[in-house]
């Protein structure tokens, strides 16, 4: 690979459910049950499937094992978006850019608390997201899944696999390809709707799909709403600072309301009724008032989807078949940060100003909490989306096809606060004689209306406008034939021009909003040979089948250079039921415009996690450009068996090995840094002393500015902390596992059908360094990391018209090294209980397409484990967000008619 790294400056940078759970490899075993009643699709031959994971028509990928969720696992699964449902498979970890957490690398940028795919959980951006194979627009960051509905989904196929040398960038962990309806001939309508079993939690969801069908063509058209409330930690009793009743640490921080004043090192807690000239000598040297860190603070935001999709096929020869599909989407959410709480810098001239005992001098500090002062900065802001892909397909002589499609689609993306601390003005407030303009950081009150208001007026916009386009020629045909079949051939064309604008407003009320504009074109070319050396025409014991498969993809993109990744596969069956596969590959990232040129260059004062198991620590972290970012790469392996001893029964097994470096990687959300600030050494990331001081002082000088928070005391020059948090290719990763799978119906004569299955993830090794040739460190199972075992078990049984499932799912135990001495996290299994009512071939008109669902989720309110870890503004705190929900025990009843 010989991709460059930016030089220069400049604006334009050139299931397991037992249901329906399928994993698929050549000759493999199919992991699936009876499908949704969907009728075939229309169309003609042209519509062959070409499957995730290869280009070739009609072939499974080689050497790859494919899972897939058919329509039968959505309509049985009670995840409210497409996102959640994905989330269920095993292989995906809920780690980086996720509505529940921005503390792990790649979150910090997800200021609209959107979701993305993980796969293995070695990076948010390393997993590819398609639509019907396809490229889609992104928020110049990731995808969300959640932009096409559930109901506008026929099935979602995954292969945890290297894959770009079919598909380019981002397939590095692997890719999930969402597949739109295209087999619907009828009406479909749903509703469903849980709440939580303790206070603070509901969510629901409704929609509804339209499909025709006719001769030479098929419509599809999908629309749902989904509405998930925010949780806020102050309704979960494990969100807390002092966490010394669950064994624990205390957490608790001294900047409260009353506060703490501070003369030199010598501190005096102010009385509950507030300080005044009458009782200062009743202050005590040596004490501190202690309070929540994270009062008022969502565990999740509060979040509204409306998502439609559509399809369109058209046969006008029997040659040539145009087809069609889109998606607009539109979500909106709205979080509670926790209290903004300052040290505040007091001079003598305040007209509340009150002096110690013996005080000598012109100015104290006070530890001060504006929670009972001024509203929540509360964050809102939404994220849509929209895209259309026509294309066309035409048969050619000798079994050959053509087709050529293009995309078009835009993206707008806005986060904004509106309440946040205007810092000049709170100085100015500060230092006020005037008791009508003066602020009173003494607890009682006295502040104007007037005044409050005019030192939290700040707002932070942040937009995003994005827009993609794609086009798209693929050929694909057999070149010759063998004995065990056609050697088949795809290669095609793909050409992407992609348009990023960063936008920012900050400052007072109508303060403009600046945007940066960049664009990038991206031209590539691949080539994908399968070659199957025994097959059906020339099988033979012990070789029945034995396909090979290459496959090369060159990219060349405007601003960070060109690549060429290859891929080869092999399957090989020794008889029927039992093959062994085996790829080796190549994969690349390219870094994303947004990450290049971050969302802003600013600053932001936050609480970190104190090493020594204290209050949190003050300091400064900045966003921003960095022209010297790179590419990642990666190097990939796996091995695998697919076995089907009984006709019900079907096991698979992978290995795999992924070898991950020049990993980008983003600390500016990660507030518990401090806890491994020796693996930083010699980075620059994490600056303490006179150099944070020097280093906050020479960003403020270079017109960055402060977007959030207040230095300590109000002035820079007392900043002891601060964090580089711009994105850099510091990170480098090894990590091996294996994930299984199994699936065992058992049919009985008269008590119904029982199937039983499991599927996980197991991972014995993952080791990483924060820097291009430092020392690997084991982080496998440790907090914030991938766990070493994941599982998915269930048992269904059915009979006609019940249908009852029961699933499992398991995280397992890991190693909480944010403190000293390190804590064991319990496992995690919360069980599902859910019951289905569906009458097949009733004559009732009512009772005809109907299905009646109730379901249990964490049926025993197990809750999330204890993990002794501070409340966070970026997410956790008593419990980790990453690898546990909050929720608890809830309850799911839905409904579903088809017409």
């Amino acid at each position: 690979m010989k991709l460059r790294q930016i030089k220069g400056t400049g604006r334009r940078p050139q299931l397991l459910g037992c249901t329906g759970l399928l994993v698929v490899a050549t000759a493999g075993p199919a992991f699936a049950q009876d499908q949704a009643t969907d009728a075939p699709g229309a169309g003609s031959a042209l519509s062959e499937i070409i499957v995730t994971g290869t280009r070739v028509r009609g072939s499974a990928p080689v050497g790859s094992a494919m899972i897939a969720l058919g329509r039968q696992d959505i309509d049985l699964s009670t995840a409210a978006s497409t996102d959640r449902l994905i989330k269920e498979i095993p292989q995906v970890f809920d780690l980086g850019v996720s509505e529940n957490s921005r503390g792990q690398p790649g979150g910090a940028g997800n200021i609209v608390y959107g979701n993305s795919v993980n796969l293995r959980g070695i990076g948010p951006y390393a997993t590819l997201v398609l639509i019907d194979g396809h490229r889609v627009i992104s928020n110049s960051r990731s995808i969300d899944p959640s932009v096409l509905p559930t109901l506008g989904l026929e099935r979602v196929e995954v292969v945890a696999d290297g894959a770009s040398a079919i598909y380019g960038s981002d397939a590095v962990a692997g890719v999930v390809n969402l597949i739109p309806r295209r087999s619907l001939d009828g009406l479909e309508v749903f509703a469903r709707y849980g709440a939580s079993d303790a206070s603070g939690f509901d969510e629901y969801q409704a929609g509804a799909a339209f499909g025709k069908i006719w001769e030479r063509g098929q419509f599809m058209l999908a629309y749902e709403h989904a509405y998930r409330s925010n949780l806020s930690g102050d309704d979960r009793s494990f969100f807390t600072a002092d966490q010394r009743a669950f064994g624990g640490n205390d957490y608790r921080m001294t900047r409260c309301n009353p506060g703490t004043l501070r003369v030199g090192t010598t501190s005096y807690a102010i009385p509950a009724g507030g300080l005044t000239a009458a009782n200062a000598a009743s202050l005590q040297p040596g004490t501190s008032n202690l309070c929540e860190v994270a009062p008022g603070q969502d565990l999740f935001p509060e979040q509204e989807y409306d998502s439609v999709s559509l399809t369109l096929t058209q046969s006008i020869s029997d040659s040539v078949e145009l087809f069609a599909d889109g998606f607009f989407s539109r979500r909106e959410f709205v979080r509670n940060p926790a209290a903004v709480a300052v040290t505040l810098a007091v001079p003598a001239s305040n007209a509340f100003f009150v002096a110690p005992p013996g005080f000598v001098g012109s100015s104290y500090q006070i530890d001060y909490s504006f929670a009972d002062d001024l509203p929540l900065d509360t964050q809102s802001g939404f994220a849509r989306s929209w895209q259309l892909t026509p294309g066309v397909r035409v048969r050619l002589p000798r079994d050959w096809q053509l087709e050529a499609l293009f995309g078009y689609g835009r993206n707008h993306d806005d986060s904004a606060s509106w309440r946040g601390i205007d810092n000049p003005a709170l100085a100015a407030a500060l230092a006020s004689g005037d008791p009508a303009t003066a602020f009173d950081p003494y607890g009682l009150g006295r502040t104007s209306a007037a005044t409050l208001a005019a030192i939290s007026d700040q707002i932070y916009l942040a937009p995003t406008l994005n827009r993609f386009t794609g086009y798209e020629l693929r050929v694909n045909g057999a070149v010759l034939e063998l004995p065990g079949g056609a050697v088949r051939l795809a290669a095609g064309y793909e050409g992407q021009e992609q348009t990023v604008g960063l936008g920012l407003g900050r400052g007072n009320p109508g303060s403009a909003i600046r945007y940066r504009d960049f664009a990038r074109q991206v031209d590539s070319a691949y080539i994908e040979l399968l070659v199957p050396l025994f097959g059906a025409g020339n099988a033979r014991p012990g070789l029945q089948r034995l396909d090979l498969t290459a496959a090369v993809r060159y990219d060349d993109y405007s601003d960070v250079g060109d690549t060429s990744n290859p891929k080869f596969g092999i399957t090989w069956s020794p008889t029927d039921g039992l093959s062994f596969r085996g790829s080796y590959g190549t994969s690349f990232r390219a870094p994303l415009i947004s990450q290049i040129y971050g969302n802003s260059n600013s600053l932001f004062v936050q609480n970190y996690q104190d090493p020594a198991g204290g209050a949190p620590l003050v300091g400064v972290a900045n966003s921003g450009v960095n022209l010297n970012l790179g590419p990642e790469e990666a190097t990939t392996w796996t091995l695998g068996v697919d076995w089907s001893p009984l006709p019900d029964l079907d096991l698979s097994l992978t290995w795999f090995d992924i070898e991950y470096k020049d990993q980008v990687e983003a600390y500016l959300s990660d507030l518990a840094i401090l806890l491994r600030e020796g693996e930083f050494e010699g980075t620059g990331i994490i600056k303490r002393g006179t150099e944070a001081r020097d280093w906050v002082l020479y960003l403020l000088s270079q017109g960055v500015q402060l977007a959030r928070g207040t230095f300590p005391g109000n002035d820079p020059n007392n900043v002891t902390l601060a964090v580089d948090g711009r994105n850099n290719n510091l990170g480098r990763s090894l990590m091996q596992g294996v994930d299984f799978q199994a699936l065992w119906r058992l049919h009985t004569a008269g008590a119904g059908t029982f199937a039983f299955s499991l599927s996980g993830t197991w991972l014995n090794k993952y080791e990483v360094s924060v820097t291009p040739t430092g020392t690997l460190v084991d982080r496998l199972d440790t907090i914030f990391q991938p766990n070493e075992f994941k599982a998915r078990a269930g048992v269904t049984w059915s009979r006609e018209p019940w249908r009852v499932r029961l699933r499992a799912n398991y995280v397992g135990g890991y190693t909480n090294n944010a403190i000293t001495p390190n804590q064991q996290v319990s496992s995690y299994m919360p069980l599902d209980l859910g019951v289905t009512w569906q009458p097949v071939g009733a004559g009732s008109p009512l009772l005809s397409g109907l299905a009646l669902d109730a379901e249990i989720r964490d049926l025993f309110d197990e809750g999330p484990p204890y993990v002794n870890i501070a409340p966070s503004g970026n997410g956790s705190g008593g419990y980790d967000a990453a690898a546990a929900s909050p929720i608890g025990r809830s309850f799911m009843i839905s409904v579903r008619k088809s017409f």
